[in-house]
């Protein structure tokens, strides 16, 4: 497989300290670029050890060396620069959400489509071998019929006097298309399907202020039906690190300890615990998430993954769709379309 050319746009923590190191580890390619608005591009190259940076976005994406970019600008941004990637040729991989609305959603395919060039969602966890293993476990019948989901992802959040981007509505900031869409994309890919109803409720940053009605939610928890199957999602930026997810079904139950971030554990293995007939078992399940990532888009661009790669976008157009309907339910603001980084 020939090795790509990447190059990254904007200077964000998650590019530096995982997808970067990621790319490297995966040997399925190299990061010659960098760029960055703020100015911050330079550092970001030289604590990296990237060759060349570039103060706008325009100048990388005119770049002729680099093929693939990555996306991990501030969420009402990822749309707009996935299309300008697309357009000039080159492949994208964006941080989730990859867009804030189904409108956005067509017009980044337009322009894949257009330009003949890849484009998927960096949703990591996909990857992990746990989660093929799950899935498996339903398939085999482990838990027999599935009859309801369960997933949450929390983290604490520092407020200070400069607002996170996560709390700010013009950057497509709020817990759900932070946190709440990874348990929405688990639910779609394990079932396969898009949900036959959704309700939610929300509460918003700086509630029971006079303004609070214009704030981002700040924790959100969704019920959705698909067919017999009913699923629960819970989010927040007020909660310590929790990222669990459970498949109930007739015969037993299975849980995920490390549904999303099991990078953060030793060898970055994922634990799975089966009770069954009053019985308990546990696996543990190893894996390198982000550098499957990058090896399974390096694997679509080239062809030999192109129908993971098609699995992948189904299951991005239903998270998009359904985030939108959840966003919708629990009377969340619209999100604004600048970014930097």
């Amino acid at each position: 497989m020939a090795s790509l050319k990447w190059g990254v746009l904007g200077a964000a923590r998650i590019a530096r300290e995982q997808v970067v190191p990621a790319i490297q580890r995966s040997g399925t390619g190299e990061v010659v670029a960098v760029s960055s608005a703020s100015g911050r591009a330079a550092e970001f190259a030289a604590a990296a050890g990237i060759g060349r940076h570039y103060g706008s976005h325009e100048e990388l994406l005119a770049d002729p060396e680099v093929q693939a970019v990555y996306v991990p600008l501030p969420n009402a941004a990822h749309a707009a620069w996935t299309e300008a990637a697309a357009t000039a040729g080159k492949h994208v991989l964006c941080e989730k959400p990859i867009v804030l609305s189904s409108a956005e959603l067509a017009r980044v395919e337009e322009a894949a489509r257009g330009a003949g060039v890849h484009v998927a969602e960096a949703f990591m966890y996909r990857h992990h071998p746990q989660l093929a293993r799950v899935r498996e476990l339903i398939a085999d019948g482990a838990v027999g019929d599935v009859v309801a989901l369960q997933a949450r992802l929390h983290f604490a959040l520092e407020r200070t006097s400069e607002p996170d981007i996560r709390l700010r509505a013009d950057l497509g900031g709020g817990s759900l298309r932070d946190l709440g869409c990874y348990p929405v994309d688990l639910f779609g890919t394990l079932l396969d399907a898009e949900p036959d109803e959704v309700r939610a409720v929300a509460v918003r940053e700086g509630a029971g202020e006079p303004d609070a009605g214009s704030g981002v939610d700040r924790r959100l928890s969704a019920s959705l039906r698909y067919g017999d199957v009913v699923a629960s999602l819970d989010c927040s930026f007020d909660v310590p690190f929790t990222n669990t997810a459970t498949v109930l079904g007739t015969r037993g139950r299975l849980s995920l300890t490390d549904a999303f971030r099991a990078d953060r554990q030793l060898e970055g293995a994922g634990t799975l615990v089966l009770e069954r007939d009053g019985e308990r078992s546990e696996e543990q399940v190893p894996g390198d998430q982000y550098a499957a990532e990058v090896a399974a888009f390096a694997e679509a661009v080239a062809g030999a993954g192109a129908g993971s790669g098609a699995r992948d976008w189904d299951t991005t157009v239903r998270t998009v769709r359904t985030v939108e309907r959840i966003a919708e339910a629990a009377g969340l603001p619209g999100a604004g379309t600048e970014g930097r980084a």
